[in-house]
């Protein structure tokens, strides 16, 4: 099994896949990392994961490469996933993206999970129970 790391030019892909490759040679996960690889060489069982735009301002360069990978990736019928962060950052969600497809390495590759920062009632989430909730708080509010 494959995991193919694609992105558009200084999408921070080949950072990102020497980190991966360290990782998996650390903790001795027999997966082969491939930076920028045919999409067309790919199997349906390798693992896509395209680096976001994240890391600087993207230029037309940038986005129309992009959107050629995104549409190569439909074509072939590959699944994939984004990967977005900075540094360390884009590995941890890179791992998490590969915990999600590769259940057998998930207790390896699962990061610890973010946590919540909003509990309360929302405004726009349409939620049936959560805008009963909110209105009647603030009806007994006014009271």
């Amino acid at each position: 099994m494959k995991v193919a790391l694609l992105g558009a030019p200084a999408s921070g892909k080949t950072e990102l896949s020497l980190a991966l490759k360290s990782f998996f040679q650390s903790y001795h996960i027999p997966l082969e990392v491939l930076d920028s690889p045919d999409i067309q060489t790919l199997a349906q069982e390798d693992v896509a994961l395209l680096c976001g735009l994240d890391l600087s301002p993207s230029n037309e360069t940038q986005s129309v490469a992009d959107h050629a990978i995104r549409a190569s990736l439909h074509t072939q019928g590959i699944g994939f996933q984004v990967v977005y962060g900075q540094g360390a950052q884009r590995l941890q969600n890179a791992l998490f993206c590969l915990a999600t497809q590769l259940p057998q390495w998930a207790h390896a590759l699962r990061r610890s999970d973010i946590p919540v920062r909003w509990t309360g009632p929302c405004e726009t989430c349409g939620d049936g129970l959560c805008e009963h909730q909110l209105f009647t708080q603030l009806v007994s509010n006014k009271k």
